[in-house]
């Protein structure tokens, strides 16, 4: 009971990227918690596994949260074997979601790839989220569209597919994952796609246009959100101030991604892409770092969002006090909300910075061998 209370009272708070008087972390996975015992180990291997993080609770956290986890996956295999696919219960849906942030908040670079894909594949066997109760599907559908759409910024292989079949689920409130930046980051993985487009010069021109277009368009009043209960306009603010910093990061991340297709291509792309982009990268670094340097980044959780924009600010930065910025930043985030893949943001981003400007941040990422996500 003990991991299940910290779940509950804190963990349930900063795991997620918008906290509310209807968290579904706590309104909907508790209550199915507390009917299935496996999903109960599920959430107490990921609040095990935060609170060692949070406190450095050292190998007894560690260790219980390994346990859990094993347990966990036992029990998963043995109702997957039980159950046609087509009668697989929601609880062991969320128990591999569960999973999924387990592996995420350790800090993995490689496991919880195969926790988000046996999520798609669930949720297909069932027929789509259609066939979830809607309370289930709109949970499973935030956290995995959020982490599928980050997920291809730093991990080429990913499937460039979201879920088929019918879904029949769009997000009509605040999502706690998704916030404002649901355009966002759709743009951010039509930008990931970019390299596919196999140098038609033709094909990227158009496809820059229109992601620079859609950019320009892009305010937070873009998509018309219900707001949830317990939300503050402070607590707006802040996620208005998020989905600002993804604005900028999706800049840098564009004239990234062209600047490496230009390095490595067999063929010099035309260099006037650049012009296409109505925001330079070096405005929208330095506009990204300063909403940062002048934010609190306590422990509120919309500030836990912010891994990606830092990481993308970290990588195309070149002066000390810009990198000062990042580092101080990502520090903030490790310390108040104990997410493990923030601290493989710093590993890289150090590694990074000793090939001063040699190589480019994706190349490091495939040297290292990294599945890193940034959701």
């Amino acid at each position: 009971m003990h991991y299940l209370q910290y779940y509950v009272e804190q963990g349930s708070k900063l795991l997620a990227n918008l906290e509310t008087d209807e968290n579904p972390l706590r309104s909907l996975i508790i209550p199915r918690a507390l009917m299935s015992p496996l999903l109960m180990k599920a959430v107490c291997a990921v609040s095990a596994i935060h609170l060692g993080n949070r406190y450095h609770g050292g190998l007894n956290s560690e260790t219980t949260a390994t346990d859990y986890y094993t347990r966990t996956l036992r029990g998963l295999r043995s109702s997957l074997s039980e159950s046609p696919s087509s009668l697989f219960r929601d609880d062991t849906i969320l128990a591999v979601a569960f999973l999924c942030k387990y592996e995420i908040v350790r800090g993995s670079v490689k496991q919880w790839t195969v926790h988000l894909d046996a999520l798609q594949k669930l949720v297909i066997s069932r027929g789509g989220f259609a066939c979830l109760d809607r309370e289930t599907a709109e949970f499973i559908w935030g956290l995995f569209m959020y982490a599928h759409n980050v997920a291809k910024i730093t991990n080429r292989r990913q499937s460039a597919a979201i879920t088929p079949g019918p879904i029949n689920v769009s997000i009509t409130k605040l999502d706690i994952y998704v916030g404002y930046t649901e355009e966002i980051i759709k743009i951010c993985a039509r930008i990931a796609d970019i390299p596919y487009l196999n140098i038609d010069s033709s094909a990227i021109r158009l496809e820059v246009y229109d992601i620079d277009e859609s950019l320009r368009n892009w305010t937070h009043s873009t998509r018309q959100y219900i707001i949830p209960k317990g939300i503050t306009e402070a607590t707006l603010t802040r996620l208005q101030m998020v989905a600002d910093c993804f604005h900028d990061a999706a800049y840098i991340y564009l004239h990234s991604t062209l600047e490496r297709m230009s390095y490595n291509s067999a063929c010099t792309l035309p260099s006037s892409w650049a012009s296409l982009i109505s925001v330079g990268k070096s405005e929208a670094l330095h506009a990204c770092l300063d909403r940062i340097a002048v934010s609190p980044l306590d422990n509120q959780c919309e500030y836990s969002a912010l891994t990606f924009p830092l990481f993308i600010a970290g990588c195309e930065s070149q002066t000390l006090e810009e990198r000062r910025i990042v580092v101080h930043g990502l520090s903030m985030l490790e310390v108040n909300f104990g997410i493990g893949n923030v601290k493989r943001v710093k590993e890289l981003l150090n590694v990074l910075w000793k090939e001063k400007g040699s190589v480019h941040w994706q190349d490091v990422l495939e040297q290292l061998q990294w599945d890193l996500i940034l959701a």
